[in-house]
C-alpha cells in the first residue's frame, strides 16, 4: 500500500515543483513611488491618495522625491521605484525601455500664458528670441514645451529657455523677466490664478489649432476650460478656452508584481472615477493611446474588471487563493488519473507477494525427489514461516491460509500419505 500511494505522492511533488515555477512571488512589503519636488502638485497629491489605500492593505509605502516626469523615468529604469506618474509624450521623447503602463489616470492641461499677445497669426510662433519660461530640466513640463515650441517651427535656440516652473515662472512673467510661461497643471494652480487675473497676461486658446496639435503630437488632446469655470463671480474665464493636454499614466517597470499591479487597478479605479474638471466622469483610468506596452494585469483589467476574488474577498486571501491556483490545477490534472491506477497497482503488489512463495513452492515439487527428504523439509518450513508473516490487509487472509495449506499438502503428499491431486 506504502509504496503505491508513493508512487501517486512522488509523481504529484515533482508535478507540483514543475508547476511552482509557474507561481507568481509573494508582493513586497514596499512599494516605491516617485513624486515631484512641488509640495501640493497632482502628481503628489494621487501617490498620497494611492499610498492611503495601500497602507490599508498593510503596505509600506516610500515616496521618493524626483525633478519631474523625466528623472521619473530614469528612476524606473534603474530600479529605484516601482511606480510613477509620468507625463505623456515624455515616454516617446525619452524612451521607455522595459517599462510598462497601468494606464492613463487624468489630464495636464497645458497652460501657455504671453505678454502682449499679437493680433491674428501664431502667438506661439511669435516667442522668436523670447524669454519663455519652460521648466527646469528633468521635468516633463520642459519636454512638453520644446515640443509645442518645435511644432511652431521654433528648436530649442531660437528661444531662451528660462528652467523655472510654477509659481516662480509666473512671478516671472508678471515682473517682466520672462515674456511667456508654459505651466503644466491637471488643475489651476496658484500661480495660474495669479496669471489669469493679471492685466497685459493672455492665457492662449488653442482652438483654431487644436486639430493640428493633435496629429502633430498625438499625445496631445484638446480640453475645454469653460467659461466663468475658475471664477464665477468675476467671470473668469471670459469665454471657453481650448488647451491641449497630455494625459498622466502610471508606469511601472515591467516585472511589477503580479498582485501589486491587480491591486493598483483597483486603486487607480476608485481613485480617478469621478468627474474631474477637464473629462466626463469614468473616463479615467483608461488603457487607451498608451506610449508604452500596456502591463498583463492591467489589460485583463480592462478587458474583465477586477477578478472575481479580489472582488469579494478581502486582498492578500485573494491573492494567496490566486497564486495557489497554480498548483491546484496540475494536482488534480495529476491526481485523477494516478488514482485510477494506484489500486491496480497496490493489488498486484500484493499478490505479486503471494505469487513469489507459489512459485518456490511449485519449484520444490518440481525440484525434490519421491520422498520428503531433510532439504526439502527445510524449504518447505522456510517457506511456511515467509507465508505465515506476510503482512497482507484481512481480506486476503484466506488466501495466506490457502497458501499454508498448499505448503502443508505438498509436506504430506511428499511423505506419501495424501493423494498427488491437491486439495480444492
Amino acid at each position: 500500500m506504502f509504496r503505491s500511494w508513493g508512487l501517486v505522492a512522488l509523481a504529484t511533488l515533482l508535478g507540483l515543483l514543475v508547476a511552482w515555477r509557474f507561481v507568481s512571488p509573494p508582493p513586497p512589503e514596499t512599494i516605491r513611488f516617485a513624486i515631484t519636488a512641488e509640495p501640493g502638485s497632482a502628481y503628489n497629491r494621487a501617490v498620497d491618495r494611492y499610498a492611503e489605500e495601500l497602507e490599508a492593505e498593510r503596505f509600506k509605502v516610500e515616496r521618493v522625491p524626483a525633478q519631474g516626469s523625466v528623472e521619473n523615468l530614469r528612476l524606473l529604469r534603474e530600479g529605484r521605484v516601482d511606480l510613477a506618474l509620468v507625463q505623456g509624450g515624455v515616454p516617446s521623447s525619452v524612451g521607455a525601455a522595459g517599462l510598462a503602463t497601468l494606464g492613463q489616470v487624468f489630464y495636464e492641461p497645458t497652460w501657455v500664458f504671453v505678454r502682449s499677445a499679437p493680433e491674428g497669426g501664431n502667438p506661439v510662433a511669435a516667442l522668436r528670441g523670447r524669454r519663455v519660461a519652460v521648466g527646469p530640466e528633468g521635468s516633463g513640463t520642459r519636454v512638453l514645451a520644446l515640443a509645442l515650441l518645435a511644432a511652431n517651427g521654433l528648436p530649442a535656440e531660437a528661444v531662451e529657455a528660462v528652467p523655472l516652473a510654477g509659481m516662480a515662472a509666473a512671478e516671472a512673467l508678471l515682473s517682466g523677466d520672462v515674456q511667456a510661461a508654459v505651466l503644466v497643471a491637471a488643475e489651476p494652480s496658484a500661480g495660474i490664478e495669479r496669471l489669469v487675473r493679471a492685466p497685459g497676461i493672455t492665457l492662449l486658446n488653442f482652438a483654431s489649432r487644436a486639430a493640428a496639435y493633435e496629429a502633430q503630437l498625438p499625445y496631445l488632446y484638446r480640453v475645454v476650460l469653460p467659461n466663468a469655470a475658475l471664477s464665477l463671480a468675476e467671470g473668469l474665464p471670459r469665454g471657453d478656452v481650448t488647451l491641449m493636454a497630455p494625459a498622466a499614466s502610471l508606469l511601472a517597470r515591467a516585472d511589477l508584481n503580479p498582485q501589486v499591479a491587480a491591486l493598483m487597478m483597483r486603486i487607480l479605479r476608485d481613485t480617478h472615477k469621478n468627474r474631474p474638471l477637464f473629462a466626463p466622469a469614468g473616463r479615467f483610468p483608461s488603457g487607451l493611446d498608451h506610449e508604452v506596452p500596456l502591463q498583463a494585469d492591467a489589460s485583463r483589467f480592462y478587458e474583465k474588471g477586477i477578478s472575481f476574488l479580489q472582488t469579494y474577498l478581502p486582498f492578500w486571501l485573494a491573492i494567496t487563493v490566486e497564486r495557489l491556483w497554480v498548483l491546484l490545477i496540475p494536482l488534480v490534472t495529476l491526481l485523477l488519473p494516478l488514482a485510477r491506477i494506484a489500486p491496480p497497482i497496490y493489488t498486484w503488489q500484493i499478490e505479486r507477494q503471494l505469487w513469489s512463495i507459489y512459485s518456490r513452492v511449485r519449484k520444490v515439487d518440481e525440484e525434490s525427489e519421491k520422498g520428503l527428504s531433510i532439504r526439502t523439509a527445510a524449504r518447505l518450513d522456510a517457506l511456511e514461516k515467509e507465508a505465515a508473516a506476510l503482512q497482507l490487509p484481512d481480506s486476503y487472509a484466506d488466501r495466506i491460509y490457502e497458501l499454508r495449506r498448499h505448503i502443508a499438502w505438498l509436506r504430506e503428499r511428499k511423505t506419501g500419505t495424501v493423494p498427488a491431486v491437491p486439495l480444492s
